[in-house]
C-alpha cells in the first residue's frame, strides 16, 4: 500500500463571499481568500483586521482587577515602598519585567526585579524566592507572565507581610491566589474582549491603566517594541489587540529609544534592516531566550534597561555567545536523540516517542523535541535525567492533546503541567519506562495511521499572473505573521521547470525558473537541493511556497520562494519496477487480436469527474495504467487534505487495504477482486488490449466505467517511448558489452546512458538499459548485478553467430506492444 509522507490541504471558498469583500473593501480577490482563510466571516470583521491603529486597542480598565491594581502600586510609590518585579525566564518574561521596571522607575518608584533560575528553581513562584524578596525589604512583589497557579506560594509571601499583584496570562485553576490583584484575562470572570494577549501584553495593559490614572503619556517609541518583541517570541496569536501592538512596535524598533534593541539589532547583523516578526521569532529571540534556557535570565533584563550602547553591545555579544552555546548543546542532543530512536524506538509500534539521558541539557530538551516532532510527525516527549529525578518537555501534533495524555497517566508523574501541544514533566527515572508505556497505550486509542502524517495548509492555487511586485505589497498589508496569520503559502501547478540549477554553499539550495501561461517565473528552494537529482528540465512541476521579492544589481523581480515541491517523484522508478514485474510475470500479446476500443462516451473532464465520486460514493475501484496520469491523479490526491485520504487507499498493480475506496496504479487485472466494489472506472487504457478486453468481458455483472481518451494513446507512446528499447538500441549494447576484452565489466550508469542518448536519436534512458540487460540475461548471454546504480556484469558466451533478437519472446512481446500503440490506428466501437 502506498502511503504519503506528508499531505496538503488547499482551502475552498465561497466566491460571492470572496466577490463581497473585495468590492466592499476595494482589496483584490486574491486578498480577500487570504482574509477568509484566516477566519473571518465578513467584511466589517475584516475591515477590523486591517485597521491597527493604536486607538483601536481595548480599555486597559476592561480588565479586572486591574484598577486594584494600580491603586496599589501607585500607593506603595506614594508611600515609597519597596517594590519587586516578579518576571519569568522566557523572553516574554524578560520584555514584562523591563517594561515594567523602565515605566515604575520613570514615575519613581524604588524598585528591583527577580527572575528564577530555571535549572535551579524551575517555574512560577518559589519559596525560596520569596524568603530572599522578604529579606531585601520588599512589601510588595508583581508578577509578570506567572504566578496565577502559585496558590501555596502566595500564602508564604503573605505571611511574611508581603502584598502581591499578579499579571498572567496562562490559564487558570479552579482557584485564583488570594491577593491584592489578579490582572489575567483569561480568568472565568473576567470579561475582557481578547484573551490572547501575551504576558507583556497584560503587563503593557497595567502600563496604559496606571498612566490613565497619573494623565501622563505613554513613551510608546521606548516601551511598546518590547512589547512586540514579547508577544512574537511567546508565539501567541497575532490577530486582534496583538496584531495592533505587533504592527506598531516593529514599525518603531527603527526609531526605538531602547539602546538594548538597538545592540541586538547590531549582534544579529539586522542594521539597517527593516525588522519582521520572523526576525524576532527566529533571530533575535533566540539570543535572549538562550541565557535563560541555560542558567540565568537576567542578562536579558540588563541588555533592556542598559542605557549606554557600549555596555548594551557587550551584554548582546554575551548573549549571542550564549545561543551559539545553547546551538551546539541542542546539536549534540539532536543527534544521540536521532540515534536512539534508530536503536530504541519502534516507529511502526511506537506513535509516541519518548526518551532519556542524563547527558542532556533540560533547559534545551525542549527545542529538540520540537525538532523531531517536525521531522517524525508525532508526539515527543524527552527527559533529562538529573540523579533520581528526570525533567521531561513534551511538544505534540494537533491530533493528540498531551496534557489529557499526561492526565490519564498521572498516577506516574510527581508533577506536570500545560497544554495540548506542549508540557513539562517532572518524573522519577524510575518510572519513564512504564510512562513510555502507558502514554503509547493511550496514544493506540486515539491516533490513527492518517493522523502522523504532516498535513499542510495552502491558502489557495495561484497563477503566474498573480506573481507580481504589486501583488506582494498587498500581502504585506496582512503583516505581521505568525501564529493565526501565517505567511500565506500558495499552490502553482503545472509550471514546466527551463532551468535549473544547485547554489549556496555545499550546493544546498535549488533555482529555477519555471513557465506557466507563457509566463516565466523565478523560483529558489533552501536546503532543497537534492531536488536537483530528481527532477529534470521540462518536467511539470507543482510548487508550494510564498512568494517574495529577490533584489540583484538595484532591480527588484517577483519570485516564489519553494517550502515544498508536491510530488510524489520515487514513482517513476516504482512504476517501471511493476511495469517490468508485470512483463517478467508472463503476459502474452495474441497477435491476432485487433478490437479497438470505443472512446466516444468518455467523460467530458474525468478528472474532476473520479474525484467527485471518490468524496461522495463508497465501493469505488479506480484503475490507473499511464504513468502521467498517475502522477496528476496522487498528486490530487495528496492534496485534498487528511479526512480524504483516511478513505482512500492507494496500491500498485492489486487492490490492498481495507477502506472504503481504492485507486491501483499499472493495475493486473487478474488479481482484482471486482467482488469488493460496487462500481470499478477504467481510468485509461491499458497497455495489453487483450488484457482490457477479458476483464470488460468477464464484467457484465458489475458496475464497469471505461474513461479512455484519445490524449492516452499519445500518452501511452511516451511511457513506452521512455521504457521499450529498440532493435536498434540492443544491437548498439550488445556491441559495447561484446567488443571489450574483459568478461567482466563494470557501467557507471548516468554517463553511460547519457553517451548513448546522444547518439541514438530515439533517446536511451535507465530503463531501456535494464530491460536490455534482463533480455541478454534471459538469452544467457550475461550475468550482472546493481550496485548502486551501477551494473556488474561478466559475459556468459561470446558467440560470433548472429541473434535472431527477434526470436526472444520477451522481444517479441515488448515490440507487439509498442507497435500496437504507435502505429496510428483508428479508435471505433467494438
Amino acid at each position: 500500500m502506498i502511503e504519503f509522507d506528508r499531505l496538503y490541504k488547499i482551502h475552498q471558498y465561497d466566491d460571492k463571499l470572496i466577490n463581497k469583500i473585495s468590492q466592499e473593501l476595494n482589496i483584490p480577490k486574491l486578498i480577500a481568500k487570504l482574509l477568509v482563510n484566516r477566519g473571518f466571516a465578513n467584511s466589517s470583521q475584516c475591515r477590523e483586521f486591517l485597521d491597527t491603529d493604536l486607538n483601536n486597542m481595548y480599555d486597559p480598565f476592561m480588565l479586572k482587577d486591574i484598577n486594584k491594581g494600580a491603586e496599589r502600586i501607585l500607593e506603595a510609590i506614594n508611600e515609597k515602598e519597596k517594590i519587586c518585579i516578579y518576571g519569568d525566564y522566557d523572553v516574554d518574561g524578560i520584555t514584562s519585567t523591563s517594561i515594567l521596571l523602565i515605566f515604575l522607575k520613570g514615575i519613581g518608584g524604588d524598585c528591583f526585579y527577580y527572575i528564577p533560575n530555571r535549572l535551579e528553581e524551575g517555574y512560577g513562584i518559589s519559596k525560596r524566592a520569596v524568603d530572599y524578596i522578604s529579606s531585601q525589604k520588599a512589601s510588595l512583589i508583581i508578577t509578570v507572565d506567572c504566578g496565577i497557579t502559585n496558590i501555596e506560594e502566595v500564602e508564604h509571601l503573605k505571611q511574611k507581610n508581603m502584598d502581591i499583584i499578579i499579571t498572567d496570562h496562562h490559564q487558570c485553576g479552579d482557584i485564583i491566589p488570594k491577593c491584592s490583584a489578579v490582572i489575567n484575562p483569561n480568568r472565568s470572570d473576567d470579561g475582557y474582549p481578547f484573551k490572547k494577549l501575551a504576558g507583556v501584553g497584560v503587563t503593557f495593559k497595567l502600563i496604559q491603566a496606571l498612566s490613565s490614572v497619573l494623565n501622563i503619556p505613554v513613551d510608546y517609541e521606548k516601551i511598546l517594541p518590547l512589547v512586540a518583541f514579547g508577544t512574537v517570541a511567546d508565539i501567541v496569536s497575532l490577530t486582534g489587540e496583538n496584531r495592533i501592538i505587533v504592527k506598531n512596535g516593529l514599525n518603531m524598533i527603527k526609531n526605538t529609544t531602547n539602546i538594548g534593541i538597538k545592540a541586538l539589532i547590531e549582534v544579529s547583523g539586522l542594521k539597517g534592516r527593516d525588522i519582521d516578526s520572523y526576525h524576532i521569532g527566529f533571530v533575535m529571540g533566540p539570543r535572549l531566550n538562550a541565557a535563560g534556557r541555560l542558567g540565568t535570565a537576567r542578562k536579558g533584563v540588563e541588555l533592556f534597561l542598559s542605557e549606554d550602547y557600549d555596555s548594551a553591545l557587550s551584554i548582546a555579544k554575551e548573549l549571542s555567545e550564549e545561543n551559539s552555546k545553547r546551538q551546539s548543546i541542542e546539536n549534540d542532543i539532536l543527534k544521540e536523540a536521532e540515534k536512539l530512536i534508530a536503536e530504541e524506538i519502534d516507529l511502526d509500534s511506537e506513535k509516541v516517542i519518548v526518551l532519556q539521558s542524563d547527558k542532556w541539557h533540560s533547559g534545551v530538551i525542549g527545542i529538540v523535541a520540537s525538532k523531531l516532532l517536525e521531522k517524525y510527525y508525532r508526539p515527543v516527549i524527552l527527559f533529562a535525567v538529573e540523579g533520581d529525578t528526570a525533567r521531561g518537555s513534551a511538544r505534540s501534533i494537533p491530533a493528540f492533546n498531551i496534557y489529557e495524555g499526561l492526565k490519564s497517566c498521572e498516577g506516574l508523574l510527581e508533577k506536570y503541567g500545560g497544554h495540548k501541544m506542549a508540557a513539562g514533566i517532572s518524573i522519577n527515572k524510575n518510572n519513564i519506562l512504564k510512562f513510555r508505556k502507558g502514554i503509547n497505550k493511550i496514544a493506540d486509542k486515539v491516533l490513527s495511521k492518517e493522523d502522523l502524517i504532516k498535513e499542510i495548509d495552502i491558502d489557495c492555487a495561484i497563477s503566474s499572473q498573480d506573481i507580481e511586485l504589486e501583488t506582494i505589497e498587498d500581502i504585506k498589508k496582512l503583516e505581521p505573521f505568525g501564529i493565526d496569520n501565517p505567511t500565506p503559502q500558495f499552490i502553482l501547478k503545472n509550471g514546466k521547470i527551463e532551468d535549473l540549477r544547485t547554489v549556496g554553499k555545499y550546493r544546498k539550495h535549488i533555482k529555477m525558473s519555471i513557465t506557466k501561461d507563457g509566463k516565466k517565473v523565478n523560483c529558489i528552494g533552501f536546503d532543497l537541493g537534492e531536488y536537483a537529482n530528481i527532477l529534470n528540465p521540462k518536467d511539470e512541476i507543482n510548487i508550494v511556497g510564498f512568494l517574495g521579492i529577490n533584489e540583484y544589481m538595484n532591480i527588484l523581480s517577483p519570485q516564489i520562494f519553494i517550502k515544498d515541491i508536491v510530488g510524489n517523484y520515487e514513482y517513476r522508478n516504482k512504476y517501471y519496477y511493476y511495469f517490468k514485474r508485470k512483463l517478467n510475470s508472463g503476459h502474452k500479446y495474441n497477435d491476432e487480436n485487433e478490437n479497438n476500443i470505443s472512446i466516444s462516451h468518455s467523460k467530458e473532464n474525468r478528472f474532476d469527474y473520479i474525484f467527485d465520486i471518490l468524496d461522495k460514493e463508497k465501493g469505488v475501484l479506480i484503475l490507473i495504467n499511464n504513468y502521467f496520469n498517475l502522477v496528476r491523479v496522487s498528486n490530487r490526491i495528496q492534496t485534498q487534505g487528511r479526512n480524504f485520504i483516511r478513505r482512500i487507499c492507494l496500491n500498485f498493480e492489486c487492490d490492498e487495504g481495507e477502506k472504503e475506496n481504492s485507486v491501483v496504479f499499472l493495475p493486473n487485472l487478474e488479481l482484482i477482486d471486482k467482488n469488493r466494489y460496487n462500481k470499478i472506472i477504467l481510468y485509461d487504457f491499458n497497455f495489453n488490449k487483450d488484457e482490457l478486453f477479458k476483464f470488460l468481458d468477464d464484467s457484465n455483472d458489475y458496475s464497469v466505467e471505461f474513461l479512455g481518451k484519445e490524449e492516452d494513446i499519445e500518452l501511452n507512446k511516451k511511457v513506452l517511448n521512455y521504457i521499450v528499447p529498440s532493435l536498434e538500441d540492443m544491437r548498439i549494447v550488445y556491441r559495447n558489452l561484446f567488443s571489450a576484452k574483459s568478461n567482466f565489466l563494470m557501467i557507471e550508469t548516468n554517463p553511460y546512458v547519457h553517451s548513448l542518448s546522444k547518439k541514438l536519436s530515439s533517446g536511451f534512458t535507465k530503463p531501456k538499459l535494464d530491460l536490455i540487460l534482463d533480455i541478454f540475461k534471459d538469452c544467457n548471454l550475461i550475468d550482472y548485478i546493481e550496485n548502486n546504480g551501477n551494473y556488474n556484469i561478466k559475459l556468459l558466451n561470446r558467440r560470433k553467430e548472429k541473434i535472431d533478437i527477434m526470436n526472444i519472446p520477451k522481444v517479441r512481446y515488448l515490440q507487439k506492444l509498442y507497435s500496437q500503440w504507435t502505429k496510428n490506428q483508428e479508435m471505433t466501437s467494438r
